[in-house]
């Protein structure tokens, strides 16, 4: 009895529900439209890992200040800026830099993305845009 009085009185206090998290801005979208509305882009991209290739889409925004941490970019879960690079980086259909999501783990990403640094997206490649200190959220398993 005192568990069902302990219930009905945090409901009535409005403690019956968790925390409400906005949808992130870098979460998977199939339209613009799926995505908040600070969002101006769904960035399709295309990534070649372990011999397959991953696509997905993206909500973001474009960027002007490239690199890791970039001021034009929203907070990412991680508690980060997101970082700023050409959408070519994740097989992107151009050079337009857009925002991706920060993380240091794949959990850091939302379902059907994967964490990489600059070797998993230019390999051994020098002129990769890519700060090989950080990582980005691209399309994975």
């Amino acid at each position: 009895m005192l568990i069902l009085g302990t219930l009905a009185v945090s409901t009535w206090l409005g403690c019956s529900s968790g925390p409400a998290y906005p949808t992130p801005v870098y979460d998977a979208c199939f339209t613009v439209d799926n995505c908040v509305e600070t969002a101006s882009l769904c960035e399709e991209l295309s990534v070649d890992f372990g011999g397959f290739t991953y696509s997905n889409a993206i909500c973001t925004l474009t960027c002007e200040t490239e690199g890791p941490v970039s001021p034009d970019c929203p907070r990412a879960y991680v508690g980060l800026f997101g970082s700023c690079y050409p959408s070519s980086v994740a097989g992107g259909i151009d050079d337009a830099a857009i925002c991706f999501e920060p993380c240091y783990v794949d959990l850091d990403c939302q379902l059907g993305f994967r964490c990489l640094g600059a070797e998993g997206l230019c390999g051994a490649d020098p002129d990769c845009p890519v700060d090989d200190k950080v990582a980005i959220c691209v399309p994975g398993p």
